[in-house]
């Protein structure tokens, strides 16, 4: 087994633990919205992907509309990791594409949050369960 398989297989199975631990306990996978409750820009990834693989086009793309361009910008990057002189202009597309991430999270706050899934609050957060409590031991007070 070559060094470079070692790795991802390292980091494929550290994800999957992640993954599997955090939606068994949290319920969710995004550490934005363990802790503080609100999504991040890339929550409905996940559920975009499986929505994809079942043929669920339209819905993937509600989901989370960046899920297809996010897979072609991995397989570059992959491209790019085996071949560096065959993907050019790695660090400006990188920069554009992390440009369009936080240009889709805006407008997806904008016009979603907090009532459409995925841009729901987790009133369940490590947060807002630590602000509830607060709240409690101020008015017993």
């Amino acid at each position: 087994m070559s060094l470079d398989f070692k790795k991802i297989f390292l980091g494929v199975a550290i994800f999957a633990l992640y993954y599997l631990l955090t939606n068994y306990f949290f319920g969710y996978i995004s550490p934005s919205m363990i802790i503080i409750g609100i999504p991040c820009p890339g929550c409905g990834l996940s559920r975009a992907g499986v929505l994809f693989l079942s043929g669920n086009f339209i819905e993937s793309f509600q989901m989370h509309p960046l899920f297809i361009p996010s897979m072609l910008f991995l397989a570059y990057v992959g491209v790019y990791k085996i071949w560096p002189n065959k993907a050019k202009h790695i660090k400006a597309i990188s920069i554009a594409f992390a440009a369009l991430f936080f240009a889709v999270y805006v407008y997806r706050m904008v016009h979603f949050f907090p009532l459409q899934e995925p841009m729901v609050v987790n009133v369940d957060s490590i947060l807002g369960t630590l602000f509830r409590l607060d709240l409690r031991v101020l008015n017993s007070a």
